[in-house]
């Protein structure tokens, strides 16, 4: 079994592969019992807690269609305002968009080539548009693919009912329609899941870049494999991480989360985020950078790590 060590500001990271076959192992000695039992540390979960935000969303998709008649026309400022923005974008007449984050700082530490000309590129999750567009800007035939409604996120059982009974959710491309037409960009959108992906249909990729999407997944490991199947060459991912967690017993560790929060499903740590990763198909991972990026209104968020995989 081959394992290679990668290490980055203090970070370690032990990635292998598993051997083809796992030879059967022989327990010596008799029954073991752990006594007294471990409590269960069960909780029920908040479900009105966890849906206020479904309720916000289709309160204000009413409220703009009630009171503004809105249509997607108007001046670009009009439009920028009526628009609930997670990416901060620079467009052409100096508007930027008021995302919940502004990634601009942190373009140059996350692992781009400078030149992508010639490239054929896929934006996983693209939502507003942020990475698509930067792609775009230095060279690359990009696409992106996004759901099209957040009646579609990976919510848990509980909190389905509540999203299947809203009447109206804001559609997640409007930014993303918004900032296309503004910078006049070829970008190709295209309405789908990562579950989906097929090389048979949306063909390959020599880059793929997913930013933020792995913890809101029930299934992030599918959901990698289906990003290799449709990738020939480079993966740039980043994700949240827990930057504290030990790795347990049997390896690296995952915190569950359950989907309640935010729609947050798992925080790995950096070497599971990694070796997820290798387990999908990739051949090699790199450490590029591990950052703390907070919503433009806060001073402190996740800490996420930035990745490059190759095939």
């Amino acid at each position: 079994m081959g394992t290679r060590t990668l290490r980055w500001r203090g970070y370690s990271i032990s990635l292998s592969r598993p051997p083809r076959s796992t030879p059967p192992t022989a327990r010596k000695g008799g029954l073991e019992l752990r006594t007294p039992l471990p409590a269960l540390d069960v909780r029920t979960r908040d479900v009105q807690a966890a849906t206020d935000f479904v309720r916000v969303a289709e309160e204000h998709a009413r409220a703009r269609a009630d009171e503004t008649g809105w249509t997607g026309t108007g001046d670009l400022v009009e439009q920028v305002r009526s628009v609930s923005w997670y990416h901060s974008i620079d467009l052409p007449d100096g508007t930027r968009t008021p995302g919940q984050f502004d990634h601009r700082e942190l373009v140059p530490h996350y692992g781009f080539p400078d030149d992508m000309s010639g490239l054929r590129a896929l934006d996983v999750a693209t939502f507003d548009g942020f990475w698509a567009f930067e792609m775009e800007r230095r060279g690359a035939d990009v696409t992106a693919i996004d759901l099209e409604s957040r009646k579609d996120y990976d919510y848990p059982p509980g909190v389905q009912p509540v999203v299947e009974a809203a009447a109206a959710l804001p559609p997640i491309g409007e930014g993303f329609a918004i900032a296309h037409r503004a910078r006049g960009s070829q970008v190709r959108r295209i309405g789908t899941s990562v579950y989906a992906l097929d090389p048979a249909e949306i063909g390959t990729f020599d880059f793929v870049h997913c930013g933020d999407l792995l913890v809101h997944l029930r299934e992030p490991l599918r959901a990698l494999e289906r990003i290799r199947a449709v990738t020939t060459g480079t993966l740039l991912l980043s994700d949240g991480v827990d930057v504290d967690v030990a790795a347990g017993r049997f390896g690296p560790s995952v915190q569950y989360l359950g989907g309640w929060d935010d729609v947050v499903w798992w925080v790995p740590a950096i070497s599971a985020l990694a070796q997820m990763v290798i387990d999908a198909g990739f051949g090699s991972v790199r450490l590029n950078a591990v950052y703390n990026l907070a919503k433009t209104h806060e001073t402190e968020g996740f800490w996420r790590a930035s990745l490059t995989a190759t095939v």
